[in-house]
């Protein structure tokens, strides 16, 4: 009687995640979720996935969802396994992702006394969340199958709703644990969510017109589709302002450009006087990885009208600058800041323009790009991908190397990230995740740490057989660190705390997981390489060899030469 029970209330919940828009599952086997698991598995509407290490699964699932901003969902047994989704919740939280978290669970009367593989799995994820739902123990009455449909339903769209997040549903089941097959869902609701269309009224427009009018930055920093990328090239178009956006807006590689973008935003800034302060700052998002616009915007004057824009409504100012926060889309913003008059103003922008074009000279004579190193292969690769592809950026070196190095490309290819909280784990999860959901070539660049971190999610890629080209900075530990105040330490508190070196062979692990293997030696095997990736995607590690202090150098010999021709020019 109880399978009967279980299998039709189970039933009636996944009814209500497939009505609110489920089509994809991330399941890692375990006992108590083999109901679940089973009826999800056989269902034809559901393309399931299968990855055994929970934190890995919980990154494949994000990494799918980056890619076409629908929910997926998540399931994995009690205990420990639920715990090890966290690191992944955190940042689908903090870059509002809808992640559907399904946890099994030991029934009430094994709570608390000792049984196994059982834990408070209740507010599991705390504020990192939407909303929590504990599940009933099964009943099949009429009413509780409707509450079961109910709450699947409405928190899937919780999730999808401003601010997108994940939510978490906890199922407590008994045994016997297999489900009747024979058993069908008698809920035939449906259910949808039509979320309201947001526009700024007549009167706050008028508000705001004066301000297109005047001296204004753009600045950019959230993760952007590359549709989004070129409606913001169009908006500095149309106001004549400067345009400054990190690597994930995709301003650089959407395929369109303006001559107000200014993609060498860490050298230029520093140099910027009196002469460069905006009368108006616009903010999309987060702040870009840049730390030199963060400082330089952290020291403008008093009297600045600063503006966020921000579909989510969430007020992510850390700098406590704005005085307007638009809950709007890019697009809807811009559709109707166009409508409003703009006066470009060229003694404005040509001086941003100017100092931009030093810093593309600056890096076609730097002679560090000319060698076989991390930041030149890294500028190549940037480069060098083709229309369509996809580039996940790790975090530390390999978002900055991109960030300081890269201009914009020929082709057209969409860039990711984690920079929720900026974690080097799950990184080969994730961007397996962003290659099972587009079957694209795909790319990740990424350091010995991060990989030594995540290097269980290489299984993704073996069993799924999924068309990834990892490009791995070897400088054997936290390179990251020779940039920061840490590297004035002494060599025996520099090298265990900082340094952390792992000595690994990291061609043993290509082998394990069957990945082809490669170690350039040259910038033209690099390049040719990437190419021949483009034609022929597979599973592969493309291993660049380097040490910390080679990045410092190269970044402080583009440093130097960037200044000495400003100082040229300002002689002339």
């Amino acid at each position: 009687m109880n399978q009967q029970v279980m299998t039709d209330y189970l039933l009636a919940a996944i009814h209500g995640f497939k009505a609110a828009g489920i089509k994809r599952a991330v399941i890692s086997p375990g006992s108590r979720s083999t109901p679940l698991a089973l009826l999800l598995h056989r269902d034809p509407e559901i393309t399931c996935w299968i990855d055994v290490d929970e934190r890995s699964a919980a990154f494949f699932a994000l990494g799918m969802t980056k890619v076409d901003l629908q929910p997926t969902l998540l399931l994995c047994t009690s205990g420990t396994a639920a715990a090890n989704y966290y690191p992944a919740i955190c940042e689908a939280e903090a870059t509002n992702f809808p992640l559907i978290v399904l946890t099994a669970d030991r029934p009430p009367e094994l709570r608390g006394v000792g049984a196994p593989q059982a834990m408070d799995q209740q507010s599991l994820y705390a504020s990192h969340v939407k909303k929590m739902v504990e599940m009933t123990v099964p009943e099949n009455t009429p009413n509780i199958l409707k509450y079961s449909f109910w709450q699947a339903a409405t928190t899937t769209i919780e999730a999808l709703k401003q601010p997108r997040g994940p939510v978490h549903l906890n199922f407590p089941l008994r045994e016997p644990l297999l489900p009747d097959f024979t058993r069908t869902c008698s809920i035939q609701q449906n259910i949808a969510y039509l979320p309201t269309q947001q526009s700024l009224p007549a009167a706050v427009l008028t508000e705001l017109a004066p301000l297109f009018m005047k001296k204004g930055l753009l600045v950019v920093g959230e993760s952007l589709t590359p549709s989004e990328a070129e409606t913001l090239h169009a908006l500095a178009n149309h106001l004549g302002w400067p345009l400054v956006g990190d690597p994930l807006t995709n301003l650089a590689t959407c395929g369109e450009t303006s001559a107000h973008f200014l993609p060498q935003a860490d050298l230029i800034f520093p140099q910027l006087d009196a002469d460069f302060i905006p009368e108006v700052v616009i903010r999309f998002g987060r702040l870009p990885v840049t730390k030199n616009v963060l400082l330089w915007l952290s020291g403008l004057p008093e009297g600045i009208d600063w503006l966020f824009v921000d579909e989510s409504g969430q007020w992510q100012d850390q700098l406590h600058r704005s005085a307007f926060l638009l809950q709007l889309t890019i697009e809807d913003f811009v559709e109707q800041v166009s409508k409003l008059p703009s006066r470009p103003q060229p003694e404005w922008f040509q001086p941003w323009q100017k100092l931009q074009a030093v810093a593309e000279e600056a890096l076609a004579t730097t002679h560090s790009l000319t060698e076989w190193n991390e930041t030149a292969a890294v500028r190549i690769l940037q480069q060098t991908l083709g229309h369509d592809a996809q580039l996940l950026l790790a975090n530390s070196n390999a978002i900055r190397f991109v960030d300081r190095y890269g201009t914009v490309t020929g082709s057209a290819y969409q860039v990711f990230g984690n920079r929720g909280v900026n974690g080097i784990d799950g990184l080969i999860s994730t961007v397996a995740g962003i290659a099972a959901a587009s079957q694209k070539p795909t790319y990740l660049l990424i350091g010995d740490l991060a990989f030594f971190h995540d290097m269980n999610g290489l299984q993704l890629l073996k069993q799924y057989q999924l068309p990834v080209t990892i490009i791995l900075l070897n400088n054997n530990g936290g390179g990251i660190f020779s940039f920061l105040s840490q590297n004035t330490l002494s060599e025996s508190d520099f090298v265990p705390l900082f340094g952390t070196p792992l000595d690994l062979d990291f061609q043993q692990a290509a082998k394990l997981y069957g990945a082809k293997w490669h170690a350039p030696a040259t910038l033209t095997d690099f390049a040719s390489q990437i190419e021949q990736s483009l034609t022929t995607p597979c599973f592969q590690i493309i291993e660049v060899v380097g040490l910390q202090k080679d990045p410092v150098i190269a970044w402080q010999a583009l440093q130097q030469e960037f200044q000495e021709r400003i100082s040229n020019e300002n002689k002339r």
